[in-house]
């Protein structure tokens, strides 16, 4: 059991472009929509967010599938 992920699980949430910038795929795409899109400047933008307990705490309660894929737990959360 986990309570964030890991840069080892980006791999399986979205791909790799040019210059190491991560981009999500379409299942998770709507919790960046009002991010800084990756750039040469800022080319992590999108994967430390991902990275974050905040985005675990939204996989579980939006995406439960692909957090228990993950193993991500909802318990810890309830206490923030």
């Amino acid at each position: 059991m986990t309570i964030r992920l890991h840069w080892s699980d980006l791999h399986k949430l979205g791909t790799y472009k040019k210059g190491g910038k991560w981009y999500p795929d379409e299942r998770i795409a709507e919790y960046f929509r009002l991010l800084r899109a990756p750039s040469r400047a800022y080319p992590h933008s999108y994967s430390k967010a991902a990275l974050t307990f905040k985005f675990a705490r939204w996989l579980v309660e939006h995406r439960p599938e692909i957090a228990r894929a993950f193993r991500l737990v909802a318990k810890p959360f309830q206490e923030l």
